[in-house]
């Protein structure tokens, strides 16, 4: 009854997270992480469970703006997760994919180095699953490739990393590829504009921004928040060109898509709503819309000076509590990477 209500909680919060429903999500998958905890006191074999759970809530923390708070998850479940590694395909899957969330979360977190080893390790896993003739995890491949090229920052190193991971996903006929796309094009945008292709980092955002509209007509509010994060980057490609009046309206619309989720949870919204800000602020003066530019640079101290202090609050000392006995198991609930 333990394995069946901690894997109902889990699948739970991951169909809520790709609605968009992001606060409920994580509550429900820190209530399937208690059941599981408490299986795999009862029957350490199946610890994977929490392994995979762990790694799950890691991730949704990430693109949640809480990469600090992921990061011990994320250890936790690698810990878990190596012991099992090397009993099956999936196990080592499951360890490749808590390695990407753990690389995202420590680039989040300025880690640059320790990332990107983190994330040679995840996609080198991918990697070599795929080319046993096992082609399911050449999505997973590409996603962990995104992560990496992320990592590495405006190289172009990264650029290579960011089109082998395109490549791939052309290849894919898939929502799941799709979306995977999308993100990839956008995230590459950064080094081709540092290397100034601007152009082809236009064309990558726009391309993206297109994926992202046609996925969010079916399910808006799984899709609209990552189109709030592609918009913002091609704004930057269109002021690259000298479109700005079109640059304004995707960095407004971003703004307003992420405003509009953010009523209900302004602080799981905070970190993607600088972002955006940033964006339009440095515009506003090229547009010689100066007054609006004020108010933004007004709201964006606000805004950072919020996060720093939740910032630190998540790194006080927490209270000491009875220590529980530890214990350890295992699933095969839908992963999220």
């Amino acid at each position: 009854m333990l394995e069946a209500e901690g894997v109902s909680l889990v699948n739970r919060g991951l169909a809520l997270w790709s609605q968009g429903l992001r606060e409920e999500a994580v509550t429900l998958l820190r209530q399937g992480i208690a059941v599981c905890r408490q299986l795999a006191v009862a029957e350490p074999a199946k610890i994977n469970h929490l392994a995979l759970a762990l790694s799950n809530l890691g991730g949704m923390l990430i693109d949640w703006g809480r990469p600090a708070e992921a990061i011990p998850v994320l250890e936790h479940s690698i810990k878990i997760t190596r012991i099992y590694s090397d009993k099956s395909h999936e196990f080592t899957a499951d360890l490749a994919g808590a390695l990407k969330n753990l690389g995202s979360a420590l680039n989040e977190c300025g880690a640059q180095p320790e990332a990107i080893a983190v994330l040679t390790e995840s996609a080198a896993t991918y990697r070599s699953l795929a080319e046993q003739g096992r082609p399911q995890y050449e999505v997973p491949l590409a996603r962990a490739l995104n992560s990496l090229g992320n990592a590495r920052g405006l190289v172009a190193e990264a650029r290579d990393d960011f089109d082998a991971a395109i490549a791939l996903l052309r290849r894919e006929d898939s929502a799941e590829a799709a979306m995977q796309l999308a993100v990839t094009l956008a995230s590459q945008c950064g080094v081709l504009l540092h290397l100034h292709c601007n152009e082809h980092a236009l064309a990558n955002s726009e391309e993206a921004v297109a994926i992202f509209r046609r996925l969010g007509d079916t399910n808006p509010g799984g899709v609209e928040p990552y189109l709030a994060n592609a918009l913002p980057t091609m704004a930057k490609a269109l002021v690259a060109v000298g479109r700005l009046d079109e640059a304004h309206t995707a960095a407004t619309e971003a703004i307003g898509i992420v405003r509009r989720y953010s009523t209900a949870n302004p602080d799981g919204w905070r970190q993607q709503l600088i972002r955006a800000l940033r964006v339009l602020g440095d515009l506003l003066p090229t547009l010689n819309r100066h007054a609006e530019a004020a108010e933004v640079a007004e709201e964006l101290v606000r805004l950072v000076e919020e996060d720093r202090h939740d910032v630190k609050a998540l790194h006080q000392p927490a209270p000491e509590k009875p220590e529980k006995p530890k214990g350890f198991f295992f699933s095969r609930f839908k992963r999220r990477r």
